[in-house]
């Protein structure tokens, strides 16, 4: 079962979300870091064309202007627009913009520049084509959704609540704008605490916290929460360790070989080492769970090299491939595993988003 810990101390917010004992995802917020704008909205204004590349930047009102590509529309210098944050400015790169606005809950995602309806994997076909048929009676005309996992099994009347909470906050983000001159923020999207409310307690156990602050804001939701006063919540479930291994380079494995983790400007290259040379195929498996565990907890993204013990055996290489592309799953479909190249080098890319 999941279970959700949420450690609030000294100015930041640690969260580790654990699946039937396991650490399976890690996040954290500091107070005194930059703020964040993945999912925020903002009045934009074109300001210079790339021609030839179907992008732009434009300015959102930061110092900064963000990086926009756009396909099958045609945008000029100067334009006012809506544009949602899909990447952060990192080190001397600029934000990454979308004009493809998603306003996401616990089990629709409105989409409202589509006119698509899209239903997650996990779900059935019977049941896909029942939530599907309900979508198309209740949503309104050019817009569109994704309809989540956690909508599984919901009536007609639970997805209407909750897509007239959306096309409300929708068309309140539209009145913002109306008033806007300059670019600047409209919609400031959700802290931590807010997306994890969201994104996992529809198939959560329990949550456990040590603050009071966050207890009370929790509780407003659900009554799935307990308050830990014990003296450290990470230590007390076992995935203290776990959590001070993020911050290590170097990581052993059980067969005596390790991994070496480097993240670069351009991409992440996971370096396997092995102890001995007497079972190199099981080395490369042990370093394939620690890799993709690690790369899961650090919220890795964008492209990451692989590069494992050289195999002499050709089929050895196509069971890691496969074995590697069975860990992915566990990510929810944000890890891809891309291909081996001919120098064993494995190449995955992710969003961490």
């Amino acid at each position: 079962m999941k279970k959700i810990l949420i450690s609030r101390r000294n100015g930041e917010t640690q969260a580790i979300i654990l699946n039937d004992g396991e650490a399976a995802s890690y996040f954290i917020e500091r107070d005194n870091e930059p703020p964040r704008f993945v999912g925020s909205i903002f009045f934009a204004r074109v300001e210079k064309i790339l021609e030839g590349m179907q992008a732009a930047f434009v300015d959102i009102g930061r110092e900064q202007n963000a990086f926009l590509q756009f396909q099958n529309k045609t945008l000029r210098e100067g334009e006012k627009i809506l544009v949602q944050i899909e990447k952060d400015a990192e080190h001397y790169k600029a934000a990454r913009a979308t004009l493809n606005i998603s306003l996401p809950a616990r089990k629709l995602i409105l989409l409202p520049n589509s006119n698509s309806i899209n239903i997650s994997k996990k779900i059935i076909n019977a049941e896909k084509l029942r939530l599907k048929n309900i979508l198309k009676n209740i949503l309104p005309k050019n817009f569109g959704v994704i309809i989540r996992t956690a909508a599984e099994n919901s009536t007609a009347e639970e997805l209407q609540i909750e897509l007239d909470e959306l096309l409300k906050l929708w068309q309140e983000i539209l009145a913002v704008a109306e008033n806007k001159k300059k670019p600047s923020l409209i919609y400031g999207g959700e802290d931590l605490i807010a997306r994890l409310v969201r994104e996992n307690f529809f198939d959560c156990e329990i949550l456990i916290t040590d603050n009071q602050k966050v207890l009370r804001r929790v509780e407003k939701f659900t009554d799935k929460i307990n308050f830990y006063e014990g003296e450290d919540l990470f230590k007390n479930f076992g995935v203290d360790t776990e959590i001070k291994n993020l911050s290590q380079k170097e990581l052993m494995l059980p067969s005596g070989g390790f991994i070496v983790i480097e993240k670069t400007e351009a991409l992440t290259v996971i370096d396997v080492n092995t102890g001995s040379a007497e079972n190199i195929y099981q080395t490369n498996i042990e370093a394939a769970e620690l890799a993709m565990k690690q790369i899961r907890l650090r919220n890795i993204g964008g492209i990451i090299i692989i590069d494992f013990v050289n195999m002499k055996i050709a089929d050895a290489h196509s069971d890691l491939l496969k074995y590697l592309k069975s860990l992915a799953q566990i990510d929810g479909g944000k890890t891809f595993i891309v291909d081996m190249t001919p120098l064993g080098l494995v190449e995955i890319t992710r969003n961490p988003y």
